[in-house]
């Protein structure tokens, strides 16, 4: 079992993708001679070809997962996968979901049964392997957003295998590192007073503002490479296809002619939707009126997905919302800016909401800080505007748990059916100046700052790693440039990680069990 190692090495097991950071982070960790570095290397064909010929990182020996994951035609062997199920008391179907190729979000695959317990089947026998060969005493992997990593965390947290989740903290430029993503592993707070006066506290709220990320994010990744992503989408169309490319279940049905389709019908579809929106949604606020906030979370979407993976149907969550509304009260709907780049949803999505008699949708270019400082409550099912709430002095109520939760103004639910009664106790919650300057202070000493958004659109865009192909050539030295560029950064996130596994070795039972 993983968890308490019996040599002297710190075994750390890196998985690196195309987010690239835990390249980075493994180049840094290693002049710490107590740590013996593995690494499995999710990546195609061009990029593969850097991994096998670097040598900035000493890895003690490396998989490449697309070598072991195959498309096939073989039936799966259910009972294989039933054992897995029962050995690591897992569920392969609640991991599956959490992947937005599996259903919902694939515009040009629907996925079978057969091919997705294939892949699980490929996937558990890999990671077994591995896990089974090395018994690593940590695994060091970005934020998941796969079901191939959720599949990893899991059976890394059922063998007493650390993880090291380095994920965003809700707060711009904020990160952390944890068990479970986006979420402290200390929950005993008691001990952190803090002494912050009223203009620090308006200072700290403004400089880390989450919607200002959401702001550099687009910018970053969108408005400022419009070219890029143009001829990104144009080498889809003209490069030649590998087996890779096509084994990686992400690219199923992904033929030119299949994306050709989708891309016409988004632009269509964009500009009819967005006509819909202004012509439906509301621009301006009744001060007299007396609502509730419920921002919609932005599709396809980690949170949404892996968090919340039993409110992934919006449309059912307000609706619960607006049946257990107290009279007097509406429920203001609005809809994530982001989707703006995704095409927005469909009409017949919005008229649904349009057809509850006590909901009213609001038009995406009003300011969620407007709508937040002018409602009585904020509902979300995992999003950052419950801990925006509390900061602009207002209750709140999610539906999972979530790094604010901690915040004594938010209430996190058990179930739907508590739902009138979270509403009705949350209405008459006031949230207290203290409460949010004891949060500050656990933020400040908990989390660290890590500029992701700027450094992950440079490597994307540097290297041409972005868009439909998400494979590009990375020449030696020119990757070597990048990490020089960013050494201090790296550096920092090492240093995070040492710490991390510091405490994690100081525990005197594996953290997982």
């Amino acid at each position: 079992m993983g968890g308490i190692s019996t040599n002297m090495k710190n075994k750390i097991l890196f998985f690196t993708d195309g987010w690239f950071l835990n390249y980075g982070i493994a180049k840094f960790l290693q002049e710490n001679p107590e740590h013996e570095l593995y690494a499995i290397i999710d990546v195609a064909d061009k990029a593969k070809i850097f991994f096998q010929n670097q040598k900035s990182v000493n890895y003690k020996k490396i998989w490449f997962l697309m070598d072991y994951i195959k498309k096939t035609n073989k039936l799966p062997d259910l009972e294989y996968l039933s054992s897995v199920e029962k050995k690591y008391k897992i569920n392969l179907w609640s991991i599956a979901f959490t992947d937005r190729e599996f259903h919902l979000y694939n515009t040009v695959h629907k996925f079978t049964e057969q091919e997705i317990l294939s892949l699980l089947e490929q996937e558990c026998k890999f990671f077994e392997k591995i896990l089974d060969e090395i018994n690593p005493d940590f695994l060091s992997i970005m934020l998941s957003t796969s079901h191939s990593h959720e599949l990893l965390c899991a059976l890394c947290k059922s063998k007493g295998i650390k993880t090291l989740m380095l994920s965003t903290s809700r707060l711009r430029h904020g990160m952390l590192i944890s068990q479970e993503g986006g979420i402290l592993d200390n929950k005993n707070f008691q001990n952190y007073s803090s002494k912050l006066t009223p203009k620090e506290q308006e200072d700290y709220i403004k400089n880390y503002h989450a919607s200002k990320e959401m702001d550099e994010y687009r910018k970053s990744n969108y408005e400022n490479h419009l070219m890029d992503r143009y001829i990104s989408l144009l080498k889809f169309f003209f490069s030649l296809k590998s087996d890779s490319y096509k084994n990686r279940y992400a690219n199923y049905g992904r033929t030119r002619i299949n994306v050709l389709k989708y891309k016409l019908g988004h632009f269509i579809h964009k500009r009819y939707r967005y006509f819909f929106i202004n012509r439906n949604f509301k621009k301006t606020l009744e001060n007299k009126t007396r609502f509730i906030y419920f921002p919609l979370q932005m599709e396809p979407e980690r949170v949404l997905l892996v968090s919340a993976k039993y409110y992934t149907n919006q449309i059912s969550v307000i609706t619960n919302i607006s049946k257990s509304l107290p009279v007097g009260f509406q429920l203001y709907v609005k809809e994530h800016p982001i989707m703006s780049i995704w095409g927005w949803r469909s009409t017949n999505f919005y008229k649904q909401i349009m057809d509850l008699p006590n909901v009213k949708l609001i038009h995406p270019s009003v300011h969620s800080d407007e709508i937040i400082s002018k409602s009585s409550l904020v509902i979300t099912i995992a999003g950052t505007a419950a801990q925006e709430a509390a900061f602009h002095h207002k209750p709140a109520i999610t539906f999972t748990d979530q790094i604010y939760c901690i915040l004594p103004s938010v209430y996190k639910l058990n179930n739907i059916e508590e739902l009138p009664e979270a509403i009705r106790t949350s209405l008459e919650k006031k949230v207290s100046d203290k409460s949010i300057c004891d949060f500050i202070e656990i933020m400040k000493k908990e989390t660290f700052d890590f500029p992701l958004v700027a450094i992950s659109s440079d490597f994307t865009y540097r290297f041409g790693f972005k868009g439909l192909i998400m494979d590009a050539k990375l020449p030696v030295h020119k990757v070597e440039q990048f990490l020089n560029d960013y050494k201090t950064e790296f550096k920092k996130l090492a240093l995070e990680h040492e710490k991390k596994i510091k405490e994690y070795n100081k525990q005197s039972i594996p953290f997982n069990t």
